[in-house]
């Protein structure tokens, strides 16, 4: 699944915004965070969504076990669940909220992004 497809509408200028808000600092065309170092912009968005979404799945029960050297997250539905993938565990509390898992994922990029332009 590819999470930029949920947010493609946005400006760069939101997206800089957004990367602003929780943290990334952009130096000649690359933007960079202490937690997932130096990256260009398609590249940092798809690192700060992955770890946005994984932490609104959190506030719905899910662990994050751990993220990989690329930046993908393992999550598990609970403590007794199999690890999964983020699309996996998108579709899963998607499918448990019985609502699209577009809809799901915007919802909680757009409270993720509210957050960022309330800060």
């Amino acid at each position: 699944m590819k999470l930029e497809r949920h947010v493609g509408g946005l400006s760069l200028a939101r997206k800089a915004n957004y990367l602003r808000a929780r943290g990334w600092r952009e130096d000649e065309g690359q933007w960079s965070s202490e937690i997932f170092g130096q990256h260009p912009l398609a590249k940092a968005i798809h690192h700060q969504l992955t770890d946005d979404l994984a932490q609104a799945l959190c506030q719905r029960g899910w662990q994050v076990l751990g993220y990989s050297e690329r930046g993908y997250v393992q999550l598990r539905d609970g403590e007794r669940g199999k690890p999964c993938s983020l699309p996996k565990a998108l579709r899963t509390q998607a499918r448990r909220e019985k609502r699209p898992v577009a809809e799901l994922t915007y919802s909680l990029f757009l409270a993720a992004l509210l957050e960022a332009d309330a800060g």
